[in-house]
């Protein structure tokens, strides 16, 4: 497995001298349009993470003999046990490889959006499980987290429930990897939870869910809060295994200090491909772009 890195940290509220691919334009970061693509998203952000090569070798193929078959102490597999998880997530990779198929159909959109929607309330019904009485703050990056955050909703969270924020994941002309980060407004505070959901669509390589933690540690920091009354659950519906091992790492662990973090996902994936997109082992995307996908059918 991977080593673990920490991500180098700009904000754009901070006077400190930036990265060489990093500019402050008006109080948000902008990326240097001459390290990335021209289709990435170069800003504005409040908070850009850098974590450069460090995931690289999380894209590799996951040899037959080191796949996850079954649950283990932090990591849960619903579809190892639930038949309708992995039907909806088949027809999900159906969809997004099918050239008769199209995102901009709305159609198409919804029939996905529904297997999606039941993987994401099965999601929402293990947080309320996790969680029992405490209350939970729960991190939904938009704009994948939209639909999660408006299935959770309808099975009993609230709209207070959530931190609004949006992440971009930047991968620059080198193959390293930026997160942005864009935090939204009258936000909750951090300091007041001690239990948090990173509830996202998939998870490829770890950075927006490493990312996400960093905030929350920074937060309690802040205000002389103790990491070791900390729990955090990590829940989407598609995660690659080696990226559950590196956010469930023991060096991870010893990054954040925090009591306990876990796992849930729909289905394990086994590779990704030189943009970190969720591949089956047969070559074919699992999911596509989740974030054109889960466009409601009237747009």
């Amino acid at each position: 497995m991977a080593s673990i890195e920490g991500p180098q940290i700009s904000r754009a509220t901070e006077g400190l001298v930036l990265p060489s691919h990093l500019r402050n334009v008006r109080g948000k970061l902008m990326i240097d349009p001459h390290y990335v693509s021209k289709e990435a998203r170069r800003g504005p952000y409040d908070i850009v993470m850098d974590f450069g090569a460090s995931r690289a070798q999380l894209k590799d193929l996951v040899p037959e003999s080191q796949r996850l078959k079954e649950n283990t102490g932090n990591i849960t597999v619903l579809g190892f046990q639930q038949p309708e998880i992995r039907q909806a997530m088949a027809v999900i990779t159906d969809l997004a490889n099918d050239p008769n198929k199209n995102s901009e159909n709305p159609n198409d959109r919804q029939k996905y959006r529904e297997s999606l929607g039941l993987v994401y309330y099965a999601m929402a019904t293990d947080v309320t499980g996790w969680a029992g009485k405490d209350d939970v703050l729960i991190f939904s990056p938009m704009n994948g987290g939209i639909f999660v955050q408006d299935v959770f909703e309808e099975a009993g969270f609230a709209a207070s429930d959530f931190f609004k924020y949006r992440m971009s994941r930047v991968q620059g002309n080198d193959g390293g990897l930026m997160v942005g980060v864009t935090l939204g407004k009258n936000n909750p505070e951090i300091s007041s939870y001690r239990r948090f959901v990173f509830a996202d669509d998939c998870i490829a390589s770890d950075i927006s869910a490493f990312g996400t933690l960093e905030i929350i540690k920074e937060a309690l920091i802040a205000e002389n809060i103790s990491l070791s009354e900390t729990k955090v659950l990590f829940t989407v519906s598609a995660a690659t295994q080696r990226g559950l091992e590196s956010l469930l790492s023991p060096e991870t662990r010893d990054h954040f200090g925090f009591a306990d973090m876990r796992a849930v996902t729909g289905i394990s994936v086994y590779e990704m491909d030189g943009h970190f997109y969720l591949r089956d082992p047969d070559g074919r995307y699992v999911v596509g772009d989740m974030g054109n996908w889960t466009q409601p059918p009237t747009i």
